[in-house]
């Protein structure tokens, strides 16, 4: 009778470490970053915005093309500059959750890669 007392604390203890330990992963996958200061650093002064030639949507459609995880979508598009040149970064969400993004040029709708993009 103790053993088997003994054994169901212990499969208890070990149920809820495991239950604590998904929930505090879960908890820490939904807080964003602080990115406030590289959100500044990317301001696109107004002159450069006249420069862009593919549209948000555009550049959305363009990503959607390179999406290969099934049931993931391109979320919106937003602007900002990397090394000189003007881009779209597209989210690529599945269930909700950020799995990567695809780098589009804003002036040739070019996908530049980046994580869930294809060269």
């Amino acid at each position: 009778m103790i053993k088997k007392s003994t054994r169901l604390l212990v499969l208890l203890a070990v149920m809820l470490t495991v239950l604590t330990v998904v929930a505090l992963a879960l908890f820490a996958a939904g807080i964003p970053e602080n990115n406030t200061e590289d959100q500044e650093n990317q301001k696109i002064p107004e002159n450069n915005r006249t420069n862009v030639t593919i549209s948000p949507e555009e550049a959305q459609e363009i990503a959607a093309k390179f999406v290969k995880e099934t049931g993931a979508q391109v979320g919106t598009p937003q602007l900002s500059e990397i090394e000189g040149q003007l881009v779209y970064t597209v989210p690529v969400v599945s269930n909700g959750t950020s799995i990567g993004e695809i780098t589009i040029s804003a002036i040739t709708g070019k996908n530049m890669g980046g994580a869930g993009g294809v060269l």
